[in-house]
């Protein structure tokens, strides 16, 4: 049994313990170090004692929902923890005194021209990042893009309308969380895209926002000492030692993989022990420190005296930058009281640190436009809460990294230390979580590696031929049953015809190339079915078992140097990367984009499969390359490939043939998430 130590008990480190514990809970311990005597981190609800039932969110103000594109795994945990939610609305920005609920307004007040530039705008951004791509937001495409490299000063400075501009400024700065020449245009881009319905919808948790963590901590697995900060941590043969400071005195318990689950900042205040280990975070910590912040000042007040003005649950105001106020009791409802909460960003925030509570309270209501100044007499009550250098300007780090080295910073000598955050993807609640799960899939791949495979390092593959599996391989394939006796078990011709009709939309005839085609019996089976299959098989012992029939589709040759001119399938179906080494994958995955037109379906072994079909069919013998889905995905999309499904009624319906064809036998994939990382498609030239 493995020891996992999380280092945060904020959003991120309940997030990994709670995934974790699902992937393989049965293949490790955790214990949970918090510094302070509180789990939950950003997530933070309270209420005023002038009026105990009235809440607001000191802390993370919303969390977005994606689950118009497919799996919004944080919007699922939250259901599954029996938590509720509620939506949140916004369209209203007030410029000076001007207050503008909607497109009229904006006509009546600042013009037609000033409409014309903000719509302007909206239209340029839309045509740079599509709601697919915003969804996806795959780093390479990122890195590449010209507005990555620009500033959002310069974008924004190209609106030849000043009031467009000033409308537009004061509505991202709150998203952005920094002032527009400290962020690039691509991350200002996406946040000015959040105001639109089909790119995210934004909800909060009934009862707060805190909740979620409140309930994360109720059924958490892991072991949880709170009040435990970490000062340093050290290689320890094997382990890895972690000091942390409890019960007034330093203590230390040895671990087999750490997960550091801070903000950027916060991270920075360990003591790494080791040169190797201590340049790695240096440079991990350096790319990322890009600090920007937040102050929550939360009022309230005898009664909501701005709902005859403003409407929604928040809107925009042209103070400190562009602060955001949220109508905290239209999603945490009140009585008769109303309560606004001012979230103040950037360097704003940062300057504003330095003064009181109460200068800062008097400023935020100084701010109030002449038409809702009245209403400060109506004040009870006042907050305020910090939260300084706790978001990233640039999220990601720029330029974007791969997803392993974000998460294993020195991968060679210390591979058990991850780092967790949203610091890394885009510093949302849903970035953190997002961190989480492919953090916990590095240690899922290989907890499930040493118990399924634990004498793979001594195998030695034949020197003539050092990728091809071995003879008993094919002989024994399953429950000692060659491959001919068996191979129906693990394919059926119209399993893989309904895929691609419901993916791509294709019915046969079509063109399509088996990868890892072994004796030629799925050629026969396409046949039947009206599609020309073709094959590849690097084995010479299975492959010369082919039927003479099928000799000249069925090929003996390397998928690394396919022997077929470009764009010559439709389709390809493949069961073999997996049987090769890392270093080989991009060399064959280019040699699938170079001969495929329209997607590849991707078939092959990996490490999220559920446990039961991994140990009922031995799945990781010979396998080479063991990754997630996710992982997976990461290659494919690294060679040109993008995902193939982004319709959820797509998803829908294949996650329907899976588990149809599948019936009375073990799943094979745990959900239709990660099947759906199976499917890639090749882009249109030009695209």
């Amino acid at each position: 049994m493995k020891r996992v130590a999380i280092v945060g008990g904020g959003p991120g480190g309940l997030f990994t313990a709670q995934i974790l514990a699902d992937k393989c809970g049965d293949l490790c311990q955790m214990t949970i170090f918090e510094a302070s005597d509180r789990l939950g981190g950003k997530l933070v609800t309270r209420t005023f004692k002038s009026a105990p039932m009235v809440l607001y969110e000191a802390g993370v103000a919303e969390l977005y929902d994606y689950s118009q594109f497919g799996s919004d795994p944080v919007r699922e945990l939250a259901e599954r923890l029996g938590l509720l939610t509620v939506p949140m609305k916004g369209d209203t920005v007030i410029l000076g005194d001007k207050i503008l609920n909607s497109d009229a307004d904006i006509r009546r007040k600042l013009g037609p021209e000033t409409l014309a530039a903000i719509d302007a705008f909206h239209d340029m951004c839309e045509r740079e990042i599509s709601a697919e791509d915003y969804y996806e937001s795959y780093w390479r495409d990122d890195n590449n893009h010209p507005w990555s490299n620009k500033t959002f000063a310069e974008v924004l400075d190209t609106i030849p309308d000043e009031a467009a501009r000033r409308y537009i400024a004061a509505a991202v700065h709150t998203d952005v969380a920094a002032p527009p020449h400290l962020t690039n245009a691509m991350n200002g881009a996406k946040n000015v895209l959040m105001e639109h319905d089909e790119y995210l919808r934004l909800y909060s948790i009934v009862g707060g926002n805190e909740r979620l963590a409140q309930r994360l901590a109720e059924t958490t697995a892991a072991e949880v000492i709170k009040n435990a900060p970490v000062s340093k941590v050290a290689k320890e043969g094997e382990r890895y030692r972690v000091w942390y400071r409890h019960d007034q005195r330093t203590q230390h318990r040895d671990f087999d993989y750490v997960i550091f689950a801070l903000p950027n900042t916060w991270l920075q205040n360990i003591d790494f022990d080791g040169r190797k280990l201590r340049m790695a975070l240096d440079a991990h910590l350096a790319h990322y420190d890009r600090p920007a912040h937040y102050l929550r000042v939360s009022c309230l007040f005898k009664e909501p005296f701005w709902r005859s003005k403003v409407k929604g649950s928040y809107f925009m105001q042209d103070v400190f930058g562009g602060t955001c106020l949220y109508d905290e009791a239209s999603r945490h409802p009140g009585k008769r009281y109303g309560s606004l909460g001012w979230l103040i960003a950037g360097t704003a925030a940062l300057a504003m640190t330095n003064m009181s509570d109460q200068q800062i309270i008097d400023r935020v209501l100084d701010s109030l436009p002449k038409s809702l100044a009245d209403g400060r007499d109506l004040l009870l009550e006042s907050y305020v809460q910090r939260w300084v250098g706790t978001v990233n300007a640039i999220p990601g780090g720029h330029p974007a990294h791969d997803l392993m080295q974000r998460h294993r910073p020195e991968p060679t000598d210390h591979p058990g230390i991850l780092t967790v955050g949203d610091y890394i993807f885009d510093s949302t609640v849903n970035a953190t979580y997002d961190s989480a799960d492919f953090a916990t899939d590095i240690i899922m791949t290989e907890l499930r590696d040493q118990k399924y495979r634990p004498y793979a390092d001594e195998l030695v593959p034949s020197p003539a031929n050092a990728h091809a599996l071995g003879a008993d391989y094919h002989d024994a394939y399953a429950n000692d049953k060659t491959y001919e006796e068996s191979y129906a078990e693990y394919f059926d011709e119209n399993y893989n015809a309904d895929l691609i009709k419901t993916i791509w939309g294709d019915k046969a005839p079509y063109k399509l190339l088996d990868v890892g085609s072994a004796t030629g019996i799925t050629i026969e089976l396409f046949d039947r079915i009206g599609v020309e299959c073709w094959g590849i098989e690097n084995s010479a012992h299975i492959h010369a078992r082919t039927l003479e029939k099928w000799k000249h589709r069925n090929f003996l040759g390397d998928v690394r140097n396919l022997p077929f001119e470009d764009n010559s399938f439709d389709y390809v179906y493949d069961t073999c990367l997996c049987y090769l080494p890392d270093e080989d994958l991009d060399k064959a995955i280019s040699e699938l984009f170079r001969v495929v037109r329209k997607g590849v379906f991707f078939g092959g072994i990996t490490s999220d499969m559920t446990k039961e079909v991994i140990e009922y069919h031995e799945l990781f013998d010979g396998v080479q390359s063991l990754m997630t889905t996710w992982q997976w995905s990461e290659r494919f999309m690294k060679n040109g490939f993008r995902m193939a499904i982004n319709d959820p009624k797509v998803l829908k319906k294949v996650w329907r043939i899976e588990c149809q064809s599948n019936e009375g036998d073990y799943p094979w994939y745990p959900d239709a998430k990660t099947m759906r990382m199976c499917f890639y498609s090749k882009p249109p030239t030009g695209a």
